[in-house]
């Protein structure tokens, strides 16, 4: 596999993530005073390299989704929330995909999902031998999950690539964790791809130009972590807990999702 297509297929993982878990993120006034009082050159240099950077940015992906190669793509929990955002920015690509198959759990299996490129596609009861005929795996599950049937699904020259959204693998160093515009040549050869988090990608892309320039040495982040970064399950939660307060059914929504109400 090509390095600028594994590393397009990550950035297409990497998308549904951040779409379904958007989160808004803020930078320290310490590490912004420290920018904002360099000299005015060093200024103009940093915000040249960060618009050339992202342009650059911009010209790689335009000319990864211009790829033309037909692979067969494994989707591991399309009905949730992540999973349902992969399908989505595969519809958006020019990719080439010979067959999409659709993995779920028995209540899910059976079930049929409408794609506008892809057409109808059953939902098939997950199997890691059904997953391993596939070019290409996403895995939008629990971390849990994930543990326990990625590597069976990626091992071996005839296993699948894995390219997992979840929690997993971001720690271990056997598992490249990619954000493609920056470390993308790490998807070279490898069968098992895990994503960062969605503030980490997000940050990183603006946080990357600065590094190198300035050579950073520590940031603070807040992030305000939007209810759909825990699942279909929590965005549902919400739903109901927000009409049941409305509605006058309750005082207080219950949670069982969140830590709190």
């Amino acid at each position: 596999m090509k390095l600028s297509f594994a590393a397009f297929l990550v950035t297409l993982s990497a998308s549904a993530w951040e779409t379904s878990a958007f989160t808004a993120t803020g930078t320290s006034t310490a590490f912004v005073s420290k920018l904002t009082h360099r000299p005015i050159a060093d200024r103009n240099k940093a915000a040249l390299a960060a618009a050339t950077y992202a342009t650059a940015s911009r010209r790689f992906c335009s000319n990864l989704t211009a790829l033309n190669m037909s692979h067969s793509f494994g989707i591991v929990g399309a009905t949730g929330a992540v999973g349902k955002e992969i399908l989505s920015c595969m519809e958006k690509s020019s990719l080439d995909a010979s067959k999409v198959r659709i993995f779920g759990s028995q209540r899910s299996a059976g079930s049929t999902i409408s794609s506008s490129k892809f057409g109808s596609i059953e939902v098939e009861l997950f199997d890691v031998a059904k997953a391993r005929e596939c070019d290409v795996v996403f895995l939008a599950v629990s971390g849990d999950f994930a543990l326990e049937h990625a590597k069976a699904i990626s091992d071996g020259p005839d296993g699948a690539v894995v390219i997992d959204n979840s929690s997993a693998f971001r720690y271990m160093p056997d598992v490249p964790l990619v954000i493609p515009e920056i470390n993308g040549e790490k998807t070279i050869g490898a069968k098992l791809i895990a994503n960062p988090n969605c503030t980490t990608a997000i940050g990183l892309m603006a946080l990357w130009p600065l590094h190198k320039l300035f050579t950073l040495k520590r940031v603070l982040m807040s992030t305000y972590q939007a209810a759909s970064g825990a699942g279909q399950q929590g965005m549902d939660e919400l739903t109901e807990g927000t009409r049941s307060v409305i509605s006058g059914e309750r005082e207080v929504a219950q949670n069982e999702i969140f830590a709190h109400p």
